[in-house]
Parts: C-alpha cells; sequence; structure tokens
C-alpha cells in the first residue's frame, strides 16, 4: 500500500491545503493519505481557534483518509522538535513519502542544504554565532549562516531559511536522517498566499488572514477561503461554544503562573534559557494585553514567536527534563483522531509492522500501555483540561482524553 504523509495543523483546513492535498496525490500517485495533526495547540505558540476533533473532521471531509495526533508537547514547540515529532510518527505509518508545501521545491538544494547542516556541525554552529553576535535575529542568522557556506556551490539560497515552510521542510528532511527513515520528499509550492499574510486578498489566502477574521467574528469574510464543509464546520463550532480560542484567553492564567512560581522553577521551563525567566518574571501583570507582555519580553534572540511558544510552556508546565525525556524515549502507537474506510486500512497496515493504535482510551490498557506512567498521555490530558477552560461549557468537556471515541467518517 503506498501512503503519502503530511504534516499539518489544519488551523483551520482552507482552500490551500485542499489543493496542496490534491497536488501531492497527484504527484505521488498514492493509494492513500494520512495526516499527523497538531493537537489543541500549534506550533506557533497558541492553542488551535478550534479543538483537534473538529480540525481532524475537517481533513477528512476534505480528501486525507487518515488524522492521527502529533504527540504533545512536540507540535507547540520549535521547527526541529516539531518536525522530529511528525516524522516519527509517519514512519509508525511506514508512509512512502511526505510532502510539504513551500515556497522553494528544489528538493535537490534543500538536500544539499540538509547534508552540509549535518556533516559540517562545528563549522555551521561557529558560523551560526557569529552572526548572532552581530546582532541578527535568530533565523536571520541561520538564513546568512547557510547563504555564506553555500556560496560556492550555490548561487539561489537568497531567503531559503527565513520561509518558516521551507526551514519546515528543512526540518523534516533533516529528521528523516536522523532516524533513518528512508522516505521520499514531495514539496508543493504554496499557491497565491504568503504564509503570514494578514489580509484575505484572494481565495486562496493564508490560514494567519483566515485566523484574524475569525478571532475577530467575521466568518462571513472567510466564506471564500474555506471549503463549503470546513465553512459549515466552523460556523456550528461556534453556535455551540460561543468561542473560538487564543492564546490571549489564558493571559490571566499565564501571569498566575508566572507570580506563584519561582525564578528557579521558571527556569526549568523548556527553552528558557541566559536569565530569560528574570525578565519573563518582573514584566508579569505589568501589561492589559498578551502582545504587549511578549514585546516586553522580546529581543532578537528570543523572537516574538519564541517567547509565545516560552509562555505556553510556563502555562502548561513544560519542562526541559519532559523534552528531553520524550526526545530520547519513544512509544510504539499512534492516536487517531479521524478515518474514513481507506484510513482502515492505513491502520491495518500499521499493526502489521507492529504499531498499537489507539481510538480510545482502553486501547492503551488493551496494548500493554499503563497510562499513569505515559508521560505524552499525561502531559496531553492536562493540556487539553486546560484548553477547554475558556468555554463556557467546560464541564462537559473535562477530561476528554478518558472519554472520547475516534471519528468515523463514512
Amino acid at each position: 500500500m503506498k501512503i503519502l504523509g503530511i504534516v499539518a495543523e489544519y488551523n483551520p483546513f482552507h482552500l490551500g491545503h485542499k489543493y496542496q492535498i490534491e497536488m501531492a496525490k497527484k504527484s505521488s500517485k498514492c493509494d492513500a493519505i494520512a495526516v499527523v495533526m497538531s493537537g489543541n495547540y500549534v506550533q506557533r505558540g497558541e492553542p488551535a481557534i478550534i479543538d483537534k476533533y473538529k480540525r481532524a473532521e475537517m481533513a477528512i471531509k476534505n480528501g486525507v483518509d487518515l488524522v492521527i495526533e502529533l504527540p504533545f508537547p512536540f507540535s507547540c514547540q520549535n521547527a526541529e522538535l516539531f518536525a522530529l515529532g511528525a516524522v516519527k510518527e509517519l514512519k509508525k505509518l511506514n508512509v512512502s513519502a511526505i510532502s510539504f508545501g513551500c515556497e522553494n521545491t528544489d528538493i535537490n538544494l534543500l538536500y544539499k542544504i540538509v547534508d552540509f547542516q549535518l556533516n559540517n556541525t562545528e563549522e555551521y554552529n561557529s558560523s551560526l554565532k557569529k552572526h548572532i553576535s552581530e546582532g541578527l535575529s535568530y533565523p536571520s542568522a541561520i538564513n546568512n549562516t547557510v547563504k555564506v557556506l553555500l556560496s560556492e556551490t550555490c548561487s539561489y539560497t537568497d531567503d531559503l531559511i527565513l520561509s518558516p515552510n521551507n526551514t519546515l521542510g528543512l526540518e523534516y528532511i533533516k529528521a528523516a536522517k536522523k532516524i533513518d527513515f528512508n522516505v521520499d520528499f514531495i514539496p508543493i509550492k504554496r499557491h497565491m498566499a504568503n504564509h503570514n499574510d494578514d489580509k484575505i486578498t484572494h481565495k486562496f489566502a493564508s490560514a494567519t488572514a483566515i485566523r484574524n477574521e475569525i478571532l475577530d467574528l467575521n466568518l462571513i469574510k472567510t466564506k471564500a477561503s474555506l471549503p463549503p464543509s470546513s465553512y459549515t464546520l466552523l460556523k456550528d463550532y461556534y453556535k455551540e461554544h460561543r468561542l473560538f480560542n487564543s492564546l490571549d484567553n489564558y493571559l490571566d492564567l499565564i501571569y498566575y503562573k508566572i507570580v506563584s512560581s519561582s525564578k528557579s522553577y521558571l527556569k526549568n521551563i523548556y527553552d528558557v534559557t541566559e536569565g530569560l525567566e528574570n525578565k519573563i518574571y518582573d514584566n508579569a501583570c505589568k501589561y492589559k494585553s498578551l502582545d504587549e507582555f511578549i514585546m516586553s519580553i522580546k529581543s532578537k534572540r528570543y523572537t516574538y514567536s519564541r517567547i509565545r511558544r516560552i509562555l505556553l510552556n510556563i502555562l502548561l508546565d513544560i519542562t526541559t527534563e519532559d523534552i528531553n525525556y520524550l526526545k530520547e524515549n519513544d512509544n510504539d502507537y499512534v492516536k487517531a483522531l479521524a478515518f474514513n474506510s481507506n484510513g482502515k486500512k492505513i491502520l491495518n497496515h500499521a499493526k502489521e509492522n507492529n504499531t498499537f493504535i489507539i481510538t480510545k482510551s482502553s486501547d492503551y490498557k488493551r496494548n500493554g500501555i499503563d497510562i499513569s506512567k505515559d508521560k505524552i498521555f499525561n502531559l496531553t490530558s492536562k493540556s487539553t483540561n486546560i484548553y477547554y477552560i475558556p468555554f463556557k461549557s467546560k464541564e462537559n468537556l473535562c477530561n476528554l482524553e478518558y472519554k472520547k471515541y475516534v471519528l468515523y467518517i463514512k
């Protein structure tokens, strides 16, 4: 069975995603499409605007056969960890190829950059530190390092790394090499909108622009940029919950976690380094908006997105020890969120390759997994409960990791 893997967030699922799926399916000539998707928190360092169950449903209704969950907390970390967690999950499904959207589809150039980064670690890191010491932001330092070190053999690396999608593409390739996963990669050029365009100017709008309108409750403005099923699901979701989620909904909780903790505790939170805990602690409760708070901490080295991820780590108690443990300890299961009849074949195929399938909480015990000792399950369950705190109907949404079944769509 030829399975195409895609890493996604679908926050929310829009026409650009549908286009990527159609092009990837055509290019790969696959039998089925499996997506590993972020759960309730996404790589930008914030909660998804709607929960993972509805986003998985959107995907199945628009060409995907199976959605499995990207293990938390990999879903809301930097590009390297996000990609490593995702590619590990796709390896468990034994996918034949991985497709991703990007601005530069020269796969040979992407392979060349990855090989250089992996084979010239000392030279690469030295150049990176030099550019940072000169005052460049971390993404710009990476970009300049690649351009300088590959300038003798490549003349067209300009702005390759700075694109978030190209950065993730490189990390997917790098992750596959690190875990010895021999898989093909199929880049699909992004159609029309740039990754972070903040306005809808075309039906192929960026997820950022679509989210902006949704969070402003201008859902009607997004209709032309969404498949009909996505638009309907978004409308129904708001009707039920009267809320689209964002990190702004947790500012008071974040302040509480900071001021009720010690600086030594904050120092143990993942990605808090170089005394950043002092700046976070000293600026807490001084600002009325999350944006102002982040800007008070932001620097060239600590970008806006990185600070946002750190604040989310504080809210959810994600420590350096947690991340180090999860990087070194793999599990043998995938957690399915939604599938159709073709997706069921993917799961059966995975079972034949000794992968356990989780479709409901009782499946853990059936497969010999003690959830009381499973770090991913416990971190996910805690974070899911926190996700629903801003919801008016939160009492019906508590402990969903124990109660929710996979969604089967015929």
